[in-house]
């Protein structure tokens, strides 16, 4: 699963694994009713070292043995993985949660059968979720996670239909429903409008709600100049309203949450 730390937040966009050249794309979820749980799937064996590539990339996928490999990533990286949330949904901890980056790898509990480009995709959400849940036992393991659940109010946007209408148009293949994002880009192919607000949320950091009254599915491109970059062109609350008819207003609302009571560098091995 790859990801460039170049976006607005440390996690952002969609987690895409790559498995034997198949590109499975996997969304994260929106903000939801969140309980910590004893994770029912493993380790076997888990190698954890501070990364020194240097490097301001870094990638979760496939690792020995049916597991899971972490090169450069962050602890917040990890989290976000495992427990299928965004960054904004964890609050608290040290610094170094967000600075701090790790080489690990770990093999499962359980033999894993291997992926392939032609395994059904059930199988392999099934084999992604088994491993969000080693995650999760390697971080209540050997970086001594605590966390609690709680509900704050917290900044969001709202969805909103921009004067005139919306600009989306009628899927071409509604069947389709793919959604590709890259920084100042993305293009849905017959894509409900969740997916679109799940997209703008990662970009933006922060939960965004449906008030639009629609669903889909549509098919749509837009584009913005990323926050930071010396590209001409428009933001990305200008691009939606010019090239899709849609608006974002900022208010305040209930969020889900995680809040990071524990958390300790894992030692080396």
């Amino acid at each position: 699963m790859k990801q460039g730390t170049s976006h607005q937040s440390v996690v952002s966009m969609r987690l895409v694994l790559f498995v034997g050249g198949l590109i499975v794309t996997i969304g994260l979820s929106p903000a939801q009713a969140l309980t910590p749980r004893v994770p029912q799937s493993t380790c076997e064996v888990a190698s954890i070292h501070p990364s020194k590539t240097g490097s301001q990339r870094s990638s979760i996928g496939p690792g020995p043995q049916g597991g899971m490999r972490a090169t450069n990533a962050a602890t917040i990286q990890l989290l976000t993985f495992a427990y299928e949330l965004r960054d904004f949904q964890f609050i608290g901890g040290p610094g170094w949660v967000r600075s701090d980056r790790f080489d690990l790898s770990f093999t499962p509990d359980t033999q894993e059968v291997p992926v392939k480009p032609y395994t059904p995709r059930d199988q392999i959400e099934g084999f992604i979720k088994r491993n969000r849940q080693r995650m999760q036992a390697l971080l209540l393991d050997r970086f001594g996670l605590v966390l609690r659940a709680e509900t704050r109010e917290l900044p969001v946007y709202a969805f909103s239909l921009a004067k005139g209408g919306h600009k989306l148009a009628p899927p071409v293949e509604s069947s389709k429903g793919s959604i590709m994002t890259d920084r100042g880009h993305t293009k849905g192919e017959g894509a409900y409008i969740k997916g679109l607000t799940e997209t703008l949320s990662n970009v933006l950091g922060r939960p965004v709600t449906n008030e639009t009254g629609l669903d889909g599915p549509f098919d749509y491109k837009l584009e913005w100049t990323p926050e930071g970059s010396d590209a001409g062109g428009p933001s990305i609350f200008t691009a939606l309203t010019e090239q899709l008819g849609l608006r974002l207003e900022s208010k305040k609302g209930p969020v889900q949450v995680f809040v990071i009571e524990k958390i300790e560098k894992p030692s080396e091995n």
